[in-house]
Parts: structure tokens; sequence; C-alpha cells
């Protein structure tokens, strides 16, 4: 178990702050992630993969990309029974699909899937009781709480040398206690999470499936994305599912334009800047979207 690794938020603080009340959800055979959409290629295609990975990896091209290097735990808190133990299996098989190690059955959540009444309710206690999972400005409670729609999602991070070991204070300062030095395309440091919250209204579950629920969960916890940030209508992607309005075609799961990003964020190098590893997710994307569907 690595250094920085410890529990995003108590359990008893989500069952007591979720809602009890179970949204009806759509139970479904588990399907293929990332062979569920079948993509017919375009000359511009190039581009729309370009744009699309550009779209979820916010931030200057000279930053980092921050994802997880332990293990993952998916939880669930505010549903109960069948569809919170469906919900978790999803999530671990996707997980488990894109190339992350899972925690075992025993294991203390640090991907929370938060279905609540009352999104802005649910934070602000959350806030109160936690303040220091909202200590960074990624994580500030004001943008969080201004996220338009029916979710919010944050990452706790901590700061790895090129190691990988968790960078220790020392009078209030992070030292990088590592022999290894940046290179022209590599930093010394980088960001990696040990935490995700998704908090989802249940509003918004009105004839949605355990599939489509858990793969959305996934796309926000896995990566700093933003559903926010992609073309209006876009169908390539899990995360419009929750802002489409009720006649709109959406996917019923992960896109195999997702699960080649999610491999690409996860498989690419470490201690690359922003730019390199967005090179290395196009080139997963563009090589899913070239497989053949299976049926």
């Amino acid at each position: 178990m690595s250094a920085y690794r410890r529990l995003a938020l108590p359990a008893f603080i989500c069952a007591a702050a979720c809602a009890a009340a179970m949204p009806a959800l759509a139970q479904e055979s588990p399907a293929d992630p990332g062979n569920d959409v079948t993509v017919t290629g375009t000359l511009d295609r190039e581009q729309e993969v370009r744009d699309f990975v550009r779209a979820l990896t916010p931030g200057p091209a000279n930053g980092q990309l921050a994802r997880f290097e332990d293990a993952i735990c998916p939880g669930v808190f505010g549903l109960s029974g069948a569809p919170r133990e469906a919900v978790v299996a999803r999530m671990r098989r996707v997980g488990e699909a894109a190339g992350l190690r899972l925690g075992g059955a025993d294991c203390r959540p640090n991907v929370l899937l938060m279905v609540t009444r009352d999104k802005r309710a649910l934070i602000q206690a959350l806030v109160r009781s936690h303040p220091h999972f909202f200590d960074e400005e990624e994580n500030s409670p004001r943008r969080i709480l201004e996220e338009p729609g029916a979710a919010a999602a944050w990452h706790a991070t901590a700061e790895l040398n090129a190691d990988g070991r968790a960078l220790p204070v020392q009078g209030g300062f992070r030292v990088n206690q590592t022999t290894r030095n940046p290179g022209r395309i590599t930093e010394a440091t980088r960001p990696a999470f040990f935490a995700a919250a998704v908090v989802v209204e249940q509003r918004a579950l009105a004839g949605l499936s355990i599939n489509q629920l858990a793969d959305y969960a996934l796309m926000r916890a896995l990566a700093r994305t933003d559903p926010h940030r992609l073309p209006q209508g876009s169908q390539r992607s899990i995360l419009s599912v929750l802002d489409a309005s009720p006649d709109a075609e959406v996917p019923t799961t992960l896109t195999r334009w997702d699960m080649g990003f999610l491999r690409g964020l996860y498989a690419s190098q470490a201690n690359l800047r922003t730019s390199q590893q967005r090179g290395q997710i196009q080139r997963q994307v563009g090589s899913d979207l070239d497989r053949p569907a299976q049926n």
C-alpha cells in the first residue's frame, strides 16, 4: 500500500448524508466495455480524436494529468440492495478493462459514487465535516458547488516523486527526496489521485440503466473530466448521458472513445507533461477505434 493511500470520505458520513430512497434503475446484463458502440471512420478523424482528448484533459500543455496509481475500490452510497451491488460490480469490471488495479473484496472505498436528493446540500455538509478534502484550487467548494447540472465530481490528490512515493512535508514545504532529475519532457514529481467523489442527484437517474450510471461515474472519477467541455449533442462519450434532453439519443454504455481515453491515460508513461500524455492517449483512442467491432 502506498504512503498516500487513505480513505476518501468515511462511509458513515456518506450514509448519513445521501438519500435513502432508491431510484429506479434498469437492470442490464453486463456489456463488453469498449465494444458497444460502432464508430465509422472519417477523413477528419485524427482531428476529431485530438479535439476529444483535449476536451477531456483541460489544463496547460506543460502541466501534468493526474490519475490513480494505487488500486481503486469503488463504493456506492444512496442506493441499496441489488442496484448498489450491480453498480459496484460494473465499476470494477470497467476499471479492470481500462487497465487499473482493483482492491480486494474488503477494500476501503476510494472511488465514491453518492446518489442524493440534493447535491448542493450534500456537498455543503461534506465541506463542513471534512474541509481538508476541499483545500485545493481544483477542489475548492465554490468550484464544486457551482458546477452546473445534476452532478459534481472532485478528486483528492497527492504529489509523488519520480519513484512513486509521496513527498514528505518538512517545515510546511514538500521535499522531493529523489536522485532522479527532470528531463526535457518529464518532471521530477507528478500528481496522483488517492480518492475521487462523484455526486449525482436522484432526479437525473430517471430512465438510466445500471451500466449508464456506473460508466458515467467512472469517467468522472478516473480523470478530471468535465462533461460540459464536450461539443453539444456529442454521442461519443457516456459523459453526455445526464445533460441530454429527454428525447435525445445517448450512449447506452461506455463508448470506444471513452475506453480508449481511459486506457491511454492509465497506460501513459509516468512523469510526462500533459502534451506528451495527450499524444499517447490520442494514439490509444485511434487504436481502439480501428479495432473491428465485436458482436
